[in-house]
């Protein structure tokens, strides 16, 4: 409910004091300054991924899921995709570069939307895993990892699916990088958002 200007409400809480969710939101970044060799203990990783799954979900259709990547499987992830790039048309600078850049972070996680027959409620679903991966993102900054939201060149979507073990039904949303920081990112400047307000 909005109130006029200079009416006090016990029940609206002081605006100039920041809460921890402003504090989680300001603070995250994105940011590939992680140590990939200092792994992230499993336990951690679901508690994000559970923490995940409270996005908004109209008519909980609970579309998400979750591949994690870890370890050795970081290597093989860039050398399926490095095999079938060329074919693709993928340039073969780029090529050489998938062999290693999904070892960037301790953790890869790939989020899919399970893609629904009906057009309107794809679209619904896929606003919803995205919503999940702003919720993953934000719980995995609260825990002090860093965090980085990737996608994969669209011609390589099916060899990570294939990877993932997932057939066509399923749609790459994200792929968020994890790690413990190893640095900083400087916060952006952000314009002010465009508001339109209707009164009457």
């Amino acid at each position: 409910m909005r109130h006029a200007r200079g009416v006090s409400d016990p029940q609206i809480p002081e605006l100039d004091v920041p809460s921890a969710v402003d504090e989680v939101i300001r603070t995250r970044r994105t940011s590939l300054l992680v140590d990939p060799d200092d792994p992230i203990p499993d336990e951690l990783i679901e508690r994000l991924l559970e923490l995940a799954t409270w996005a908004p979900n109209h008519k909980r259709t609970w579309p998400w899921r979750f591949t994690v990547v870890t370890g050795t499987a970081r290597h093989r992830l860039g050398e399926a995709l490095a095999a079938v790039a060329p074919s693709l048309g993928v340039p073969i600078d780029k090529v050489a570069k998938l062999r290693t850049k999904y070892a960037r972070g301790a953790a890869v996680v790939l989020v899919w939307v399970k893609v629904d027959a009906q057009p309107m409620r794809a679209r619904e679903d896929r606003d919803a895993v995205a919503a999940a991966v702003q919720n993953l993102l934000l719980a995995a900054t609260s825990f002090g990892l860093g965090n980085y939201w990737a996608t994969v060149p669209e011609v390589l979507e099916d060899a990570v699916r294939r990877f993932a073990h997932l057939d066509d039904g399923h749609d790459l949303v994200a792929l968020v990088y994890l790690g413990w920081p190893t640095g900083t990112v400087a916060a952006p400047q952000r314009p002010r958002p465009q508001v339109t307000w209707l009164d009457t």
